[in-house]
């Protein structure tokens, strides 16, 4: 019945039967998706989602993506998708039955996500994905000790697991915290201790939801009812069985029906109803067969066969104990075989072939001692890494008295030496702290200088700008109240005149040349002033003067504009918002005039006091170093505003990858 559980426990975990061909239609989307990808950051995401797809089936392939990943997240200096690498890698690892590295890993990858935690950030959403991959991790590394049948150390991985998770406080993380509950009722399983593992698992049905997951909530329960089995507490065991059973034939799904029926098989079999048991293992091989589950067929074969040997049909018994102990063989199932050579000697020693019964039966010895040595061994390995753990706690205790030995001892030798050169040290300390005063002085000097001069150039450059932005409002209003006010008079004007003239076609095409000319006019003078001080921004803020100006870009057909907005629902300070205008409208004429690109992306991000400001295109590229010889005016315009508003300007190009300008903000 153990073995029964691991594989139920996999079958949760890994994409098998009907599943693969949408996990086939899946890689390859992701594979088409990273051939378009735009940016470095999806890139590396899209490596790492393929190598989750690959990890099940194909090893090699999975690393290639995932190393693929990892360099192009060193590349742009991305500190999570670096630390998300080492919980990729540690998973991959575990599935090269490489557990030695694997545990190696699995620490520097919690220790990577502690330390950005630690770090802190107003992302949110980084914060829960560390503590979800910490988690994660930690089931990882649970697995990894009982595959080396550490079970205490496995479960302490679990239970840490279990309190992340209750940190992330995450419904959509249930089905994760009740897998974890089944791996611990698991590792007390293999240690025969069927209470503990009926406890954990009665706590992971708390967290399975009928209508969300209903083969996994079937599956919870088919647990609980193993553990009352192996406790001989049938009635209970039923209880739970008869609350599925609705469920189980509703579905008929056969690897449900394997389960369920075999279970029930096992129960009448310990309470030695053999028809009953005998009906619940064939109706168990037929799904078996059905679903192609080979463990499963061999399972409940061994079962059909003691049942018909204690119906008395030994034919029928012998024929499913040879098949059994056949595909056990094939299969290297070491505890199914032992159980089949069992059945064997019986059947022999009933038809009275005692030759071939001690046959069996010196079969059955030898396998069965090299099992019960391979048990010990683990039992003993178990007890020297109890051992060793316990011998290192005591070590650690004794470094700590010898230290604290050692160090009373130091502190008496040294109070002598302390008295001597206190006086010493006094006179050296007054000297120190006058020199200290003096210095200090100087360098508070040399602070407040440096800061007047600082605060003289940034009240140059802001009445500088607010000269020029009081200018461009002057020069918009009379451009659009006098000049536009008189062209649309003259057109006014003119359209009256026109029905009252008489004149040739050719003068009447003049004419209407001219009124066209006009129309051209007064559109490219408010075109003009509305450049110089955009109505939306005064009226409706920054975002909705970014997003009409964006849109008015797109609708010239020269660039696929995309723009994004987060947290821009109240404004901020009006000379605050002209400034940032004026930098994201000269960005993009720099994209339009010189990168040749096809899309730009332009976002705002305000979180709290800080704005991030972020236009990105799939232009050109150039090298940021010929930025700092730049003596034109537009990157002279960008520098000085960002620089007034104390903001810090990042810019990211390569030659033929586009470029990515990052300005962020205290706001």
């Amino acid at each position: 019945m153990r073995c029964f559980r691991v594989v139920l426990i996999l079958c949760a975990m890994l994409p098998l039967g009907k599943h693969a061909f949408s996990q086939s239609t899946t890689l390859d989307s992701l594979l088409r998706s990273l051939q378009s990808a735009k940016t470095d950051t999806s890139r590396v995401t899209l490596n790492y989602e393929i190598e989750a797809a690959l990890v099940a089936y194909d090893l090699q392939r999975a690393s290639y993506y995932l190393e693929n990943g990892f360099r192009l997240a060193t590349t742009i200096g991305s500190p999570y998708l670096i630390s998300k690498y080492f919980h990729l890698k540690a998973s991959l690892l575990t599935s090269e039955a490489k557990y030695s590295e694997a545990l190696k890993m699995c620490d520097s990858a919690i220790a990577s996500s502690n330390s950005l935690l630690q770090r802190g950030s107003n992302d949110k959403d980084i914060l829960n994905k560390c503590q979800l991959d910490i988690a994660q991790t930690l089931i990882t590394k649970g697995l990894v000790y009982a595959k080396q049948f550490e079970y205490n150390e496995s479960i302490k991985c679990y239970v840490e697991s279990i309190k992340m998770f209750e940190k992330i406080d995450d419904v959509s993380n249930n089905a994760s915290v009740a897998h974890i509950y089944t791996s611990i009722s698991s590792n007390y399983f293999e240690l025969e201790q069927y209470e503990l593992a009926l406890e954990y698992d009665k706590q992971a049905l708390q967290f399975l939801d009928q209508n969300k997951d209903v083969d996994l909530f079937v599956i919870g329960h088919l647990f609980v009812a193993d553990d009352y089995s192996s406790l001989s507490q049938f009635d209970s065991a039923f209880l739970y069985l008869d609350r599925i059973r609705p469920i189980v034939e509703a579905l008929r799904k056969p690897n449900l029906n394997v389960r369920y029926h075999y279970i029930l098989g096992g129960i009448y079999r310990k309470r030695k109803q053999w028809k009953k048991a005998l009906d619940n293992f064939q109706e168990a091989n037929l799904s078996a067969k059905i679903n192609g589950d080979d463990f499963q067929i061999l399972n409940s074969a061994e079962g059909i066969a003691a049942s018909y040997l204690e119906l008395g049909d030994l034919e029928k018994a012998k024929t499913m104990a040879t098949f059994a102990l056949h595909e056990s063989d094939r299969l290297k199932i070491a505890f199914i075989k032992l159980q089949a050579l069992q059945l064997l000697m019986k059947i022999e020693e009933r038809s009275g072939d005692v030759a071939k019964a001690y046959q069996y039966q010196t079969q059955y010895v030898y396998l069965s001692d090299s099992l019960n040595k391979e048990k010990v061994q683990r039992q003993m390995h178990e007890t020297e890494m109890r051992y060793q753990s316990e011998k290192k706690q005591n070590e650690i205790v004794q470094l700590e008295k010898d230290k604290q030995i050692q160090s009373l001892s130091i502190h008496q030798k040294s109070t002598l030496n302390y008295i001597l050169l206190g006086s010493l040290a006094v006179v050296l300390l007054v000297g120190f702290l006058l020199y200290r005063n003096y210095r200090q002085k100087q360098k508070l000097q040399q602070q407040t200088i440096a800061q007047l001069e600082k605060d003289k150039q940034l009240m140059t450059v802001d009445a500088m700008l607010k000269g020029q932005e009081e200018e461009r409002s002057r020069l918009a209003r009379e451009l659009h109240d006098g000049l536009g006010g008189m062209l649309s008079g003259v057109k006014y004007s003119l359209n009256n005149m026109k029905d009252n003239l008489i004149v040739t076609p050719d003068n009447m095409a003049v004419f209407e040349r001219s009124l066209d000319m006009i129309d051209t006019s007064i559109k490219e003078l408010r075109r003009v002033a509305h450049n110089m001080m955009p109505e939306m921004l005064v009226k409706f803020g920054l975002d909705e003067a970014l997003k009409e100006y964006t849109n008015s870009i797109a609708a010239t057909k020269l660039l696929r504009v995309k723009y994004q907005s987060f947290g821009m629902q109240d404004r901020i300070e009006s000379s605050s918002e002209i400034i940032v205008y004026r930098i994201v409208q000269e960005l993009l004429n720099n994209v339009l005039k010189h990168a040749s690109a096809s899309e730009v992306l332009v976002q705002l991000i305000r979180e709290q006091n800080r704005l991030n400001v972020l236009v990105e295109d799939n232009g050109k590229g150039f090298d940021p170093a010929i930025l700092e010889n730049n003596r034109g005016a537009g990157w002279t315009n960008i520098r000085s505003r960002v620089d007034y508003l104390k903001g810090h300007l990042d810019i990211h190009s390569d030659i033929g990858k586009g470029t990515s300008v990052s300005i962020e903000f205290n706001i």
